[in-house]
């Protein structure tokens, strides 16, 4: 059995063709999507944009399964292969046209031509855009590999990967702390942009450099991702702004506040 969260919105030209898992709370599911395969476990608030898919070449074999984490990413004509197990933490970001493959045939094994097949693992707030990932490796978490790189072999948590093959072009510099100045000055800018977009009268007071009250009412604590207090058109519109510099929250507005998530489809 598949289950559909809550609050998701499934294009009609999607095709999804999974016998067991789910697709968690308020997923976005574009134009011409599929999500085929044996198991298929995505989180909350996934985003699979236009022609994305996920399953492919042997997705139905009793080895294949995917599970996923919250905030799944995947940009147009993106495709993530199930031919073997495919686990991926939480703040995925697969960029437009970024492939992750758990196989890889087409000519002859019996012939000596290579056949790769072998599990993928990717960890938590793993950002590919436009990336190219083989069988068999592990990527750990906080990773950034840049566009147009192979991925062929396994890289360490933190780092920053290029080229083909990709290699660590800088270890361990993810997360990076910010100075408390630098982080003023992001809010600030942040706030502007949410401001220009729908005007009026609202201020926000800084109570540390990584927690800020809006409109004297709302407060967004950017470190441990969290947002208190009323929810309004404009703290919405802030929110969405902070989302799209890469600052999540799990929480959503209910009867004019905010509240955490609870209840929903998950793999967490």
């Amino acid at each position: 059995m598949f289950q559909i969260g809550k609050d998701c919105i499934i294009h009609p030209t999607a095709r999804i063709n999974v016998k067991h898992g789910f697709l968690g709370d308020r997923a976005m599911v574009r134009e011409h999507v599929v999500i085929e395969g044996n198991h298929v476990e995505i989180g909350a608030e996934a985003f699979l944009n236009r022609f994305a898919s996920i399953g492919g070449g042997s997705s139905l074999d009793p080895d294949s399964k995917m599970v996923a984490g919250d905030f799944l990413h995947l940009g147009f004509s993106g495709h993530l292969n199930l031919a073997r197990r495919l686990t991926i933490g939480h703040e995925f970001g697969g960029g437009i046209e970024t492939k992750v493959f758990t196989h890889g045939v087409y000519s002859s094994a019996w012939d000596g031509f290579p056949v790769q097949w072998g599990e993928v693992t990717i960890g938590d707030r793993v950002w590919l855009p436009n990336a190219w990932v083989n069988p068999g490796v592990t990527i750990g978490s906080d990773v950034v590999v840049a566009a147009r790189s192979l991925v062929n072999d396994d890289l360490p948590s933190g780092c920053f990967a290029a080229g083909t093959p990709a290699r660590v072009i800088k270890a361990g510099v993810y997360p990076r702390q910010h100075a408390e100045a630098d982080k003023l000055r992001m809010f600030a800018s942040m706030f502007s942009v949410a401001l220009k977009r729908q005007g009026g009268d609202h201020r926000y007071e800084v109570v540390h450099a990584d927690r800020y009250r809006v409109d004297g009412a709302t407060v967004f604590d950017l470190a441990a991702r969290t947002v208190e207090g009323r929810a309004d058109g404009f703290t919405e519109i802030l929110r969405n702004q902070l989302r799209r510099n890469g600052i999540r929250f799990r929480v959503v507005p209910e009867n004019g506040s905010y509240e955490p998530w609870r209840g929903v489809l998950t793999t967490a």
